[in-house]
Formats: C-alpha cells, sequence, structure tokens
C-alpha cells in the first residue's frame, strides 16, 4: 500500500501540526487496521518510508525453543488499502482535533482573567448563555450574570474568563460578567 505524501504534507501545512505526530497517527491507525484484519499477528508493526510513501507491515515471528527471537518478515495483506484507509481516516481526524483541542487549550489557559470580546449565541439551556469566542465558545453560566441584563442573540458583549478547563468536547470556558 502506498500513501500520497504530497497530501500528507499538504495536510500537515495546512493543519500546523508536525509531520512526525501525523506520522505517528498514521502508523497507529494502519495498525489497528491491520490487526482487524483476519489472520493478523499480535507482534507487528507498521512502517512508513516516508519518501516513497510505501506502507509494510512487519511482524516478528514465534520465538525459538532456545529464546532466540524469529526474524521479521513483510505480513502487509493483500486489499489493505479499503480496510486500512478508513481506519486510518477516523484514527487521523480523532487525533487532528485532539491537537487541535490542544492547542485551544493552551491558548485560552494564558487568558484566564482577561476580558474578552464575543458575540451571543443560543444555548441549550435558556438560562446558560453561549458566547461566540470566535473559534470557540465560551459559556456565561446564570451565577456569572447580571440580574436585569438582558442577552440578545447576535449582540456583541464582553466578559471576563474566569475559568477554562478540558472538556470532552474541547476546552470549556467559563465567563462572567459580575466578576469584581
Amino acid at each position: 500500500m502506498d500513501i500520497d505524501m504530497s497530501a500528507l504534507r499538504a495536510l500537515v501545512t495546512e493543519k500546523e501540526i508536525p509531520f512526525e505526530v501525523v506520522v505517528s497517527a498514521l502508523q497507529a491507525a494502519l495498525l489497528t487496521a491491520y490487526h482487524h484484519t483476519e489472520g493478523a499477528h499480535a507482534h507487528a508493526r507498521v512502517e512508513l518510508d516516508q519518501k516513497t510513501g510505501h506502507v509494510s507491515v512487519w511482524v516478528r515471528g514465534e520465538s525459538t525453543e532456545e529464546g532466540e527471537l524469529a526474524p521479521e518478515f513483510d505480513d502487509t495483506p493483500k486489499g489493505f488499502g479499503r480496510i486500512a484507509a478508513a481506519t486510518a481516516r477516523q484514527v487521523i481526524m480523532q487525533r487532528l482535533r485532539d491537537v487541535d483541542d490542544e492547542r485551544s487549550f493552551g491558548e485560552w489557559t494564558g487568558r484566564e482573567g482577561d476580558v474578552v470580546s464575543g458575540v451571543i449565541q443560543q444555548g441549550r439551556d435558556a438560562r446558560d448563555v453561549m458566547i461566540d469566542l470566535g473559534g470557540l465558545e465560551g459559556l456565561l453560566p446564570p451565577a456569572e450574570q447580571v440580574p436585569g441584563e438582558k442577552y440578545v442573540h447576535g449582540e456583541r458583549i464582553k466578559c471576563f474568563v474566569v475559568g477554562v478547563r478540558k472538556g470532552q468536547r474541547g476546552p470549556q470556558i467559563t465567563l462572567s460578567r459580575t466578576h469584581p
């Protein structure tokens, strides 16, 4: 199986992610795909030639009775491309989301205690106010809202960043309009 390295490098450039992170994610995804194929061996590793894009699955055979390690052999499955592509795509997209979430979390942890500007959005709960901060949404909970203040969808608003924590769907930013 071969991978288009120019497309991989374009992805690295577009997402601003280190090339090594993408390659390790790709190798982990292909190893997962290999383990889902019939007749897969337990002791396998995936090797990606970074110049040509050729992918090989190397398997170490069972140890001999004398305790010597058996030699490695190429066990790249036939028809590996379709299965591997689907699995690799899922794993890579997840890894890219994780890296993006880490980057966003790093940016916003340094902004705790700052006043930020955003646009009021419709929230899932009528009491909570969601603020679009440009790429991320912050939460203005009822305890941090000014009594009697109206929060109209689409209006710009300034809020104080109270806290940033990791959530299931990326960084969660808690905002305040009442913080001293």
